[in-house]
């Protein structure tokens, strides 16, 4: 089996266990479930400041992301232009990586602030849902 192939794999499952939903073994919660509203007992169901905030929690998350993808959108050029001569640098499996470093540049900087862009869409997305 090719380093090309092995990569690609890689990569394809990394994506797939990403896509999957984080799913509690045999009852138990898991840490993320507390995150899930597909989780939450009635009795929490039943407080509107609990899935209130809940949401809000959920709705900074979702804005936050989207500035991490706009980041990283706005840095892959600068990545682009950097050439990777010698006897360790160029390939297929480099041009996997740097974009996957780009992305986490991108998590990075919208985690410790970002642009602003976080703030925006987080509001918007309040008018939203709030049908304003």
């Amino acid at each position: 089996m090719s380093d090309l192939s092995i990569m690609s794999q890689a990569a394809q499952n990394l994506q797939h266990m990403q896509a999957q939903p984080n799913l509690s073994i045999k009852g138990k919660p898991t840490q993320n479930d507390q995150n899930n509203f597909a989780a939450l007992t009635a009795k929490q169901l039943q407080d509107p400041s609990f899935t209130k905030a809940m949401q809000q929690k959920k709705i900074r998350e979702t804005a936050v992301d989207f500035e991490a993808q706009f980041l990283s959108q706005m840095l892959k050029p600068m990545f682009e232009g950097i050439k990777t001569d010698g006897p360790m640098g160029g390939g297929h499996a480099e041009k996997m990586w740097q974009s996957m470093l780009v992305q986490e540049y991108g998590k990075s900087l919208a985690q410790s602030g970002g642009v602003g862009l976080a703030d925006e869409v987080q509001k918007q997305l309040i008018r939203a849902q709030e049908g304003m």
